[in-house]
């Protein structure tokens, strides 16, 4: 294949020539990143044959949209984002511009960001928005400029495509349709009123753009959650709304010609859940409604036959309860595109998440398991014609990700992409005929690109996928990465701990040479502790932790043995791994860790005197765990963005909580133990504790709590804390980042080396 421009590009860019010997903190996070930029907001065309990303040449915000043909060839640049972007009137410039200046040049640059891309049904328009606008681009005119839809000071939000020539947009909370023939406007939801904390959310529409559906929530009785920020010249506190809230669906026309919604009848729920997902049926008038309930514990899938009008019924179409709490991935559901009496789910009811396809007969559902096996099934999608399903699977290995196309007629699974190793994420299937699967594919050495390729096991032949675009700097993929070796760990209740290891580069020869010369050569080594969610790290891909990576790199350059598993809870590993962190948060994961870390230190000339641990969100909460409660396994310890206190998260993240550990004031025992607020007494040990400021999923309450606490408890000595006045979460300036990890690079240095 002929290499495209893009890497031309990138060769010119003003990217420093990294060594071995000069990677350091400031180069692994400097923006642009010495790993470039990967590909965001893809879209892939219904028609199959083109691709719609933003990406930026230069590696910098904001990025600009791109066209590529899923055939390959030379990507063309579609819309400049800096010349697109128009300004809204705002406050006059302050005279007083010394100091600190809030709206600098990084964030002016993230204003001016593209996203929203969708391509209408007949593949010839594209829309997309910048600063709270909607434009809209001619595809097949190379000269098109965008078109921007709306002139008001009203921030429009959630737009996409109807049909060829209307677009559903959403505004002050309710959604829109306007018809761009003659610019004609009709309100089609009422619900949404900000002031009262009623919203709508999970709009689907019907093929024939006739119905749509919709979920309104009520949440007057959740509580404001504030984040102040101290940047401005007055302190700014931001709010948003945090729990459990009534729900209800509604059905109403998308030509406005209905003056009230329908809405949907369904058998009462029982203690708290939520509405996961809506999907119309094939025949535009049956709705499939996935509802979890009994404290998050048990899911319901009903078909509603008829919906939005007095013939409604409501069918079960399964029912399923789990002890512990209803996996994540069982959200993959979908209707078939063609027969409104079948469809497809994702169940862990035998230990994996598998696919089951339910077929309405007589008002009842017949229910098949489709796949079977010690793997799991993490993305599926009915190919147009709806006679077989694309998926994607760990049949082949936990730490990839292959694709297979399953013929129902005949219950076989055909691999796609079987001659390609990695991770493979991101899927999206288009095209009539021969179907067109888009994804994006990665090594542990190689970040993700885009590629393509055409789904047809009926055609007796082998597809390369055809890749779209090159967005690694050469200087990157010519740096020598010591490779991880990815090993089982046992643990004590002998379920094997997936792991990756990293040693330094002269660990065999200098092993080896202090063997010969009567002694023993031993490391320091660092942990590494992934975040949670639901989340797998021990991976032959890349991910969001690229920079971490790159840090885990600079270790062992620095003689560093670092350690990386996927404890219990991690995704990619079925139910009983993912839920044996029920009731316990600090529990087996915490185990897996310890039982790790002996193994690496018996088995890999690791001083044991010598383990220090860090990580971000779940892996700081970790890190406070493992050096409070082991301070004669871990040396040191720094907690990122940490979780020191789970009745705090209940508070900002109830979902996420309850599934866990349950209720704080009916399972308090269960939030004691799991935090690691209650064993700071027992710290004696250094404790680096780093927080974002403005962290709105871990709010900088649970540091500060643990900041005092240590205080009150004279342990000052023990521990060392910074807070990050600009950053959520999740860190974007790279300066923020490169602060963080050179107090994590001195730290570790100055107490393990």
């Amino acid at each position: 294949m002929k290499k495209l421009f893009i890497l031309a590009l990138l060769t010119l860019l003003p990217l420093p020539m990294v060594s071995a010997q000069t990677l350091d903190v400031r180069t692994i996070m400097r923006e642009p990143s010495i790993a470039g930029m990967r590909v965001e907001s893809q879209r892939l065309s219904p028609n199959g044959e083109f691709v719609i990303y933003a990406w930026s040449a230069e590696a910098r915000e904001p990025k600009d949209l791109y066209f590529v043909s899923t055939k390959g060839g030379t990507p063309r640049l579609l819309v400049k984002a800096e010349e697109n972007f128009e300004a809204r009137t705002g406050a006059a410039e302050s005279k007083l511009n010394y100091g600190l200046i809030v709206r600098d040049e990084f964030a002016r640059a993230r204003e001016k960001g593209l996203g929203g891309i969708d391509i209408s049904p007949d593949s010839k328009r594209l829309l997309f928005s910048q600063n709270s606008d909607v434009y809209v681009i001619e595809l097949g005119d190379a000269a098109s400029k965008p078109r921007r839809i709306f002139r008001t000071q009203g921030a429009e939000s959630g737009a996409r495509w109807l049909g060829n020539d209307s677009i559903l947009y959403s505004m002050s909370g309710n959604f829109f349709v306007i018809t761009l023939k003659d610019a004609s406007v009709v309100q089609v939801t009422r619900e949404a009123n900000p002031q009262s904390f009623i919203s709508v959310s999970g709009v689907v529409t019907t093929q024939d753009s006739k119905l749509l559906a919709y979920v309104v929530s009520d949440g007057s009785k959740q509580r404001a959650l504030f984040v102040p920020s101290y940047l401005d010249e007055f302190v700014q506190t931001p709010s948003s709304r945090r729990g459990f809230n009534d729900q209800k669906i509604y059905v109403s026309r998308l030509d406005g010609g209905q003056e009230r919604p329908f809405e949907i009848t369904l058998p009462k729920s029982e203690g708290v859940g939520y509405i996961r997902g809506l999907d119309w049926a094939a025949d535009n008038s049956s709705l499939l409604v996935d509802r979890i309930d009994q404290d998050l514990k048990r899911r319901q899938l009903f078909y509603i036959t008829s919906a939005g009008s007095k013939d409604e019924k409501s069918i079960l179409v399964t029912e399923e309860v789990d002890e512990k709490w209803v996996a994540s991935l069982s959200r993959i559901v979908e209707s078939n595109p063609k027969d409104p009496g079948v469809l497809f789910f994702g169940s862990e009811r035998d230990g994996f998440n598998h696919l089951y396809v339910a077929k309405l007969n007589n008002d009842q559902f017949n229910i098949s398991q489709v796949t079977k096996g010690q793997f799991e099934v993490d993305w599926a999608k009915w190919s147009p014609s709806g006679e077989t399903i694309v998926l994607s699977s760990t049949e082949k290995g936990a730490s990839e990700r292959q694709f297979f196309e399953l013929n129902l007629a005949v219950n076989e699974r055909y691999p796609i992409t079987s001659g390609q190793s990695g991770m493979k994420t991101g899927a999206q299937l288009e095209g009539d005929g021969m179907p067109v699967l888009l994804y994006e594919g990665s090594t542990w050495n190689k970040p993700g690109d885009l590629f393509a390729i055409s789904v047809c096991t009926k055609c007796r032949a082998i597809f390369t996928p055809a890749r779209l675009t090159d967005t690694v700097p050469a200087n990157f993929s010519s740096m020598k990465w010591n490779a991880p070796k990815f090993i089982d760990i046992p643990s004590r209740d002998g379920k094997p701990i997936k792991s990756k290891i990293y040693l330094p580069e002269q660990f065999e020869s200098e092993v080896a040479s202090a063997k010969k010369r009567g002694g023993r050569k031993v490391f320091p080594m660092v942990i590494f502790v992934h975040g949670a969610g639901y989340l797998q790290n021990t991976i032959n891909g890349w991910n969001n932790y690229y920079r971490e990576f790159m840090f885990n790199q600079l270790l062992t350059r620095k003689g560093y043995v670092v350690l990386d598993i996927d404890y219990r809870g991690s995704a990619g590993y079925g139910r009983d791994w993912r839920t044996d962190v029920h009731d316990f948060l600090g529990g087996k994961d915490y185990e897996d860790h310890i039982d790790a870390s002996d193994y690496v230190v018996k088995n890999f000339s690791v001083d044991g005197d010598r383990v220090g641990v860090y990580g971000g969100s779940y892996g700081g909460f970790m890190a406070g765990m493992l050096i409070t409660r082991a301070p004669e396994k871990v040396a040191a310890a720094a907690a990122l963005r940490p979780v020191f206190d789970w009745k705090n998260y209940f508070y900002s993240s109830p979902i996420y909580t309850v599934e866990r550990l349950g209720f704080p004031e009916k399972n308090p025992e269960a939030y004691r133990r799991s935090s690691p607020i209650s064993y700071a007494e027992q710290l004696k040990r250094p404790l680096l504790i780093l927080h974002g400021l403005v962290d709105s999923n871990v709010p900088a309450q649970d540091s500060i709590q643990m900041i005092e606490k240590l205080m009150r408890l004279e342990k000052t000595k023990f521990f060392e804390a910074m807070l990050f006045p600009s950053e959520d979460h999740g860190f974007i300036r790279p300066s923020s980042w490169a602060d963080e990890y050179e107090r994590i690079e001195a730290f570790f240095d100055k107490h393990l080396k």
